[in-house]
């Protein structure tokens, strides 16, 4: 039997229909392309921190070696010269220092996406697909593209360098940086790529369908024209506003109770037979409960508190672990709330796999026109999702969502959702 292991497949964000990044995905997480100024910044800073290093065989080494080639001392006298071991001594630590600091900024570009010149000038390299670390083997071959312009001294290497300002993309992606798959972003007027939290947040922000707008139904209102008729009339409501069989327009109009229409003052013969007794009793008594049904349905519609059809309406939070729990009553959410600060909450404990939920994160409890959520000076912080956009609350602010709305805690999100009425 030969066994077939499913190597799982990661689906990349952000990548068109030919599978080439998507500049407008990346604009609308919040990232922006680093500007040629602060790029020529930070290639200058860290030019200069290589030809300081330099000094040492500059000063100590390279006079000596002038001497040698100029011919003013020969090969014997060179290396008996009194400031031979003192040249050697400098070169070597010019060579050390430079192949530590070389190293040190391929593994800092390739797995942080920083040279000491980008995080002074505030620039960090991504994988254009994945917006990702670079990766220090695609960060070597920029390199390597680099050196080999200088194969045409002087015009190879400025045409490298200036080959961002030809990117059609507008993205100030040169021929090192295609070749490498890196992008040049700046941290300081767009999102930090490295910044897991908010790279976290705004992916889920953009992927998040935008929520469903709500269609305005027709008014049930009466109208205050009397002789005006209603724009929309449910079938199974009658013109008195209570549900129950709907009347067609052709039906007879139910007679009037004789009973109805004696005066109450016309005297009663004894000997008459009582309406009770009489076959019409039942029909003159049919229209009583539909009078009286209508009374109640005005005294719950008075009622404070948000009510449809006499009912009142419950929200809920819908987490994105598909568990669902009633607010009906003030509640604390986080990894193990206290209500030491709150006693009339109730403690709702929740699974945080992702380690960024507090102790006690949140507040939620039920007010006017939907739930109010108050930040407990949680460490990763709450946000109000509402049509696909995010607004992230102060620490210790608070804010009011409604039905339809999305929460998040931390890492976690939750929707308000209606759950069913409760009966009043």
């Amino acid at each position: 039997m030969i066994w077939e292991i499913e190597h799982e497949t990661r689906v990349v964000d952000g990548l068109d229909a030919q599978g080439r990044p998507d500049p407008a995905y990346a604009a609308a997480l919040g990232l922006v392309p680093a500007p040629f100024g602060r790029r020529a910044l930070a290639f200058a800073i860290d030019i200069a921190i290589w030809l300081i290093l330099q000094l040492p065989l500059w000063l100590g080494a390279i006079p000596l070696l002038l001497k040698l080639a100029t011919g003013a001392i020969s090969p014997y006298g060179f290396v008996n010269h009194p400031d031979f071991v003192l040249a050697v001594i400098m070169a070597t630590v010019s060579v050390a220092l430079s192949l530590v600091y070389v190293v040190v900024q391929w593994m800092l570009h390739g797995l942080k996406g920083i040279t000491i010149g980008k995080a002074v000038s505030g620039v960090r390299s991504v994988n254009v697909m994945t917006l990702e670390r670079p990766g220090v083997w695609a960060v070597l071959l920029r390199y390597v593209i680099v050196a080999a312009s200088g194969i045409l001294p002087a015009v190879g290497p400025a045409l490298v360098l200036l080959s961002p300002t030809f990117d059609l993309e507008r993205r100030g992606r040169g021929w090192h940086d295609r070749i490498g798959k890196v992008w040049l972003v700046d941290v300081r007027h767009g999102l930090n790529p490295y910044d897991e939290k908010r790279m976290r947040v705004a992916r889920k922000t953009v992927k998040a369908e935008p929520a469903p707008e709500r269609v305005e139904l027709p008014s049930l209102a009466t109208p205050r024209d009397p002789v005006a008729q209603p724009e929309y009339r449910p079938g199974s409501r009658i013109s008195a506003g209570v549900v129950g069989v709907p009347r067609s327009p052709e039906a007879p109009a139910m007679p009037a109770p004789a009973a109805a229409a004696a005066p109450a003052s016309a005297p009663v013969n004894p000997t008459t037979p009582s309406p009770a007794a009489t076959p019409a009793a039942p029909a003159v008594a049919t229209p009583a409960p539909a009078v009286a049904t209508a009374a109640p349905a005005v005294a719950v519609a008075d009622a404070p508190g948000p009510r449809r059809r006499g009912r009142m309406v419950g929200l809920a939070l819908r987490l994105d672990t598909g568990e669902t729990i009633p607010v009906t009553a003030p509640i604390l959410l986080g990894r193990d709330p206290d209500v030491a600060a709150h006693p009339g909450a109730q403690a709702v404990p929740l699974a945080d796999t992702t380690r960024t939920l507090s102790k006690t994160h949140a507040l939620i409890q039920p007010v006017a026109g939907g739930l109010e959520i108050i930040d407990r000076r949680s460490t990763n912080g709450c946000g109000v999702i509402r049509g696909g956009i995010e607004t992230e609350l102060a620490s210790g602010g608070s804010a009011t969502v409604a039905e339809g709305d999305a929460i998040r805690l931390g890492d976690r999100t939750a929707d308000v959702v209606q759950i069913a009425p409760l009966q009043t």
